[in-house]
């Protein structure tokens, strides 16, 4: 990445390898990294509650489990990102965009993509690379805090961190309905997820034609 990177920054991919490190001490290999530049496999999902067992056994498996940690972070507003033009200055990157369909993309390369500008300055229409960097020191509070709880995330950032995937798997065709990603949700975190934090976090992050009733009337929770 061609990019002057600010005192006190560091870019998604160092992040990724830093997290890494620290999730996985006896299994991070240093090169998980380059599989970020695999448009078809970058940032795939794990679905699971805490470190599965299997997560660790090959590349991309510890390269999914250090990107969906750190995006659970970025979320929560834990770790706060930037965006840094080309020509010069920073504008704060705020934690809601990271829900939006696609923008998984962003670890690929680092820059974010033109159709995300509008969401970020307003507008799209000015030439020049927009590169997307997180604050040194967010991250080694997170790496304190890893130290602590074995990296395990909280369930309810795991939960949006799994259905943000979802959304990215059926952006441009009809999701299912709520009620199954209520069922799938409980056989993925069982009852470490109480459906009244479904509920919430599911309204907050679905796009808004997901939350429209189809059918007979507007889905009733599950019983």
């Amino acid at each position: 990445m061609d990019v002057f990177i600010p005192s006190g920054y560091v870019t998604l991919e160092q992040a990724v390898d830093e997290i890494g490190r620290h999730l996985m001490p006896g299994e991070w290999q240093g090169q998980e990294t380059i599989l970020l530049k695999r448009p078809d496999r970058a940032a795939e999902e794990v679905a699971a509650v805490g470190i599965p067992p299997s997560a660790t056994r090959t590349a991309m498996g510890r390269l999914n489990w250090a990107v969906n940690y750190l995006l659970s972070a970025l979320f929560t507003g834990d770790v706060k990102a930037v965006v840094a033009r080309e020509e010069g200055g920073i504008r704060d990157f705020a934690s809601s965009l990271w829900t939006k369909p696609g923008m998984r993309a962003v670890f690929r390369s680092g820059e974010l993509p033109v159709e995300f500008r509008v969401a970020v300055e307003g507008h799209k229409a000015e030439t020049g690379r927009r590169w997307v960097l997180l604050l040194e020191s967010d991250l080694r509070r997170l790496h304190r805090r890893l130290a602590t709880t074995r990296g395990r995330p909280d369930v309810e950032a795991q939960f949006r961190t799994w259905l943000t995937g979802k959304i990215d798997a059926f952006e441009g065709a009809e999701p299912p309905r709520k009620k199954r990603f209520w069922v799938e949700a409980q056989g993925v975190f069982g009852s470490e997820l109480p459906y009244r934090s479904f509920e919430r976090i599911w309204t907050a992050t679905v796009p808004a034609t997901w939350r429209q009733p189809r059918g007979a009337g507007p889905a009733k929770r599950p019983g």
